[in-house]
């Protein structure tokens, strides 16, 4: 077996990162820290996550709300946005050399930004708000080192962290915020889990076996990594490589994405990932650069070498054959698996594959036939009509070509039609399908309040929004899966917190739940007169803190909420200041 030289190895794996400082004009040294601490990293920039990649980079705030945040160079603020889920409290700040600096899930913003602030969801009557106040009258200017605000947990957060990102501000490209020069101390390599090896047709085989086989691995007494049982794969065929492998940084507990990710076949490089930068309309790519049937059913994050003609993700980059290695010359195939985070720390995993066909074939279970079966190309629109159902999905709504099945099933009480099972959850989707069921079990009466649902193989049910016109419920969904009509007639619940019983209290919170189309809008009044509500639906929690609308004496407060398919209720309430 053919070992690499130890200096041909670095050569490979840190020439790329030497060309980045040298092809690249990211300023050093001109951004300083947001946070008054050492900055350690619980998300890291690209990471994989749901649907996404992760576009920034995640601060650990000490476990707490409340810690300052520091404008990290001169500019103005260009933007605050409020919402309840998302970056929950953001806030982004232009600077003059062309960046634009971002920081979201804050707990609230310094005095000026707030005033700034409330006095626009006043003035609009809405919690949730998109400011630009990059104006003359009302522009927002900080310095370096300035407060701007708190490190929370707000919006769609796990978690109390600071997320930051960089952009660049004409084109919104978001930039990994660590080659700006940042100083993080990371003394830890990063770790491969373990490879998944995937036959590409059913004449490639993993010794007689033409399904995916994971191999778990074992570290060398050199640092390397080996395979766990031995070091040697038999097989023949066509095969894409994956792999799932993290970083640590300044601990070895918090699993953090990589830097950069490279495959080579024979000393020949066919697969990379160097995460330095995406645009935003690029991030659900993620879901066409991992092994996505995996990551529904066990929530892996594995990395494959082959791209799919629909992934257009920048920094996914293969050779001729599409990350494709073939093993078909009865040779021995040398397979190296690099991993290097941006401190130069390295990982090498190294295994080989012998080329042998196999005598005998292990034949693979077959699954029940499905009612109807059609060939849906990704670059084109595809249309799909039987009988009650109707599906159509844009072209580039799917990143391979795809023989699509479908199921009927009977529905059930809960349900105004039958169950249409299009094709299979474990198939990604980039932009959503248009999804009609004919709605002939659906009475007259219910129809406004009729909308979609997903059941899923469990058939447990949720809502996937959609409305009824021209007898059909119609709705959009960027999800493979069972899909039914239901009608939600039950108001949503509001619950006063027994604490709104305190004397001293300085808000009142209330527990907001509905049982299915979801929280659709909410108002909060004061003596008869519109007031500021928070509302934080990871928690299922609005609170009206204590404010200028605030009388002496007796208060009286009732807040209004509404579902999504019209259904309302509301909760009273006096207190005394």
């Amino acid at each position: 077996m053919k070992i690499y030289p130890i200096l041909l190895v670095y050569i490979l794996i840190l020439f790329p990162l030497t060309q980045l400082s040298a092809q690249k004009t990211i300023p050093q040294g001109y951004f300083s820290s947001p946070l008054d601490i050492n900055l350690g990293i619980t998300g890291s920039f690209s990471e994989v996550r749901p649907n996404h990649f992760h576009s920034g980079t995640d601060f650990q705030v000490q476990q707490k709300e409340g810690l300052p945040v520091y404008a990290v160079a001169d500019g103005f603020v260009s933007r605050i946005k409020v919402s309840p889920v998302g970056f929950g409290n953001a806030l982004y700040i232009d600077h003059p050399n062309g960046y634009t600096s971002v920081y979201a899930h804050l707990e609230n913003y310094n005095d000026t930004i707030t005033a700034y602030l409330r006095a626009n969801q006043y003035k609009v009557k809405s919690f949730e708000v998109d400011l630009f106040p990059a104006h003359k009258k009302d522009s927002i200017f900080v310095k370096r080192g300035q407060l701007i605000g708190y490190a929370g947990n707000s919006g769609s957060s796990g978690g109390a962290h600071l997320h930051f990102e960089l952009r660049t501000t004409v084109t919104e490209r978001i930039i990994n915020p660590l080659l700006f020069g940042f100083d993080i101390v990371d003394v830890y390599p990063p770790f491969i889990d373990f490879i998944k090896i995937f036959p590409e047709n059913d004449q490639s085989f993993i010794g007689a076996s033409s399904e995916p086989k994971r191999f778990m691995l074992r570290k060398a007494a050199n640092g390397d990594y080996r395979l766990a049982d031995k070091d040697t794969i038999w097989a023949w065929g066509n095969f894409s490589i994956g792999a799932q492998a993290f970083d640590y940084n300044q601990s070895q507990t918090d699993r953090n994405g990589f830097y950069s990710m490279r495959m080579y076949h024979n000393y020949v490089e066919f697969f990379s990932m160097e995460c330095d930068s995406f645009s935003f309309d690029e991030s659900r790519y993620v879901n066409a650069s991992i092994d996505y049937a995996d990551n529904y059913n066990l929530g892996n994050r594995i990395v494959k070498s082959k791209k799919l003609p629909g992934n257009k993700l920048s920094f996914f980059k293969t050779d001729a054959a599409n990350g494709i290695i073939n093993v078909t010359d009865g040779l021995l195939h040398e397979i190296l698996v690099s991993v290097v985070d941006l401190s130069g720390n390295m990982t090498n995993l190294r295994f080989w594959i012998q080329s042998q066909k196999p005598l005998e074939v292990v034949q693979t279970p077959s699954f029940p036939d499905p009612d109807s079966t059609i060939l849906f190309r990704y670059d084109k629109v595809n249309r799909f009509e039987k009988g009650d159902l109707k599906l159509e999905l844009p072209a580039g709504c799917m990143y391979d070509n795809l023989n699509f099945t479908y199921k009927k099933a009977p529905g059930n009480k809960a349900t105004f039609s039958d169950i249409h099972f299009l094709h299979n959850a474990e198939v990604p989707l980039h932009n959503r399908m248009k999804v009609s069921i004919k709605a002939t079990k659906l009475p007259p009466r219910l129809r406004s309040k009729a909308l979609l649902v997903r059941v899923d193989r469990t058939g447990k049910r949720s809502a996937a929004d959609g409305s009824y016109e021209n007898g059909w419920v119609t709705a959009t969904t960027n999800l493979f899966d069972g899909y039914a009509i239901a009608v939600d007639t039950v108001a949503p619940v509001i619950k006063p917190w027994p604490e709104n019983k305190k004397k001293n209290k300085t808000s009142l919170r209330f527990a907001v739940s509905d049982n299915l189309s979801g929280i659709g809008s909410y108002r909060g009044e004061l003596n008869g007169k519109w007031v500021l509500v928070e509302w934080d639906p990871k928690n299922r929690l609005m609170i009206y803190r204590f404010d200028f609308m605030t009388q002496p004496g007796t208060n009286k407060f009732t807040l209004f909420v509404e579902d999504e398919k019209g259904n309302k209720s509301r909760f009273s309430t006096s207190f005394v200041k």
